[in-house]
C-alpha cells in the first residue's frame, strides 16, 4: 500500500516553466536534462555537490555517463563547478546553476527581434491594404521605429491606423501624431482609448 504521507513529505523540485518548453533550444539533450534536474533537486536540498554514486543512483546513468554528461554541461556553458571556502576554511567544489538562466535569458532576449519583425510586417500588410499603395522605404523605417524606439505596441499602432482611415486621412505622419497625442495622455490600450473617448464623449 502506497504511504501517501511519505510521498508527500518527500518535497518537490522547482523547475522554471520557460527552462523546460526551451530545452531544446538551448542544446540540452534529454539526458542532460534528467542529469540537470537532478542537480537542482540535490541543491534544493542543500546538497550543493552531490557523489557520482548518488547521481547514478537517482538517474540510472553509469559513473563515466555521468562524467560525460556533466562535461557536456560545462562546455555548453549550461553550468560550471565553482569552489568556495567553507567554514573550517577548506575548499569545497558546487555546481554553480546560473549560466543555465542566463542563457535562458539570452534566448529569450534574441527571440525579440524576430518577433518585432514579424509584428512590423504585419502592420506593414495592414497599411498598405488600407493605403492601396506599397509603403515606401522611408515609411517603413518609421513603422520599425515606432515599435523598437518609441517600443509602441502593434495594438496601439492598429488602432491609431485605424482611427486615421475614419478619418480618411491615409498618412504615416498623421498615424504618428495620433501616437504622440495618446502617449501624452498614457493611453496604451484599446480599453484606455474606449475610457478616453466615453469620458470626452466619443464615438
Amino acid at each position: 500500500m502506497v504511504n501517501w504521507k511519505s510521498v508527500v513529505n518527500a518535497g518537490s523540485t522547482s523547475i522554471n516553466n520557460l527552462l523546460i518548453q526551451h530545452f531544446q533550444d538551448l542544446k540540452f539533450t534529454s539526458e542532460e536534462f534528467v542529469l540537470f534536474v537532478n542537480l537542482k533537486m540535490f541543491q534544493e536540498l542543500g546538497v550543493k555537490f552531490p557523489s557520482t554514486a548518488q547521481l547514478t543512483h537517482n538517474t540510472g546513468f553509469s559513473a563515466a555517463q555521468i562524467y560525460q554528461l556533466t562535461q557536456s554541461l560545462i562546455d555548453k556553458k549550461l553550468i560550471k563547478i565553482q569552489s568556495q571556502t567553507s567554514e573550517n576554511h577548506k575548499f569545497q567544489d558546487y555546481y554553480d546553476l546560473s549560466p543555465v538562466y542566463e542563457a535562458l535569458q539570452n534566448l529569450q532576449e534574441s527571440s525579440k527581434p524576430a518577433q518585432k519583425d514579424d509584428a512590423a510586417q504585419t502592420i506593414f500588410q495592414k497599411i498598405e491594404v488600407e493605403f492601396g499603395r506599397p509603403l515606401s522605404p522611408i515609411e517603413r523605417q518609421t513603422i520599425q521605429e515606432w515599435l523598437t524606439q518609441d517600443n509602441y505596441s502593434p495594438e496601439i499602432i492598429n488602432l491609431a491606423l485605424k482611427e486615421a482611415v475614419l478619418n480618411q486621412v491615409y498618412s504615416l505622419k498623421y498615424i504618428d501624431r495620433i501616437l504622440i497625442n495618446w502617449e501624452k495622455q498614457h493611453i496604451t490600450t484599446a480599453a484606455q482609448l474606449q475610457n478616453n473617448k466615453s469620458h470626452y464623449g466619443g464615438n
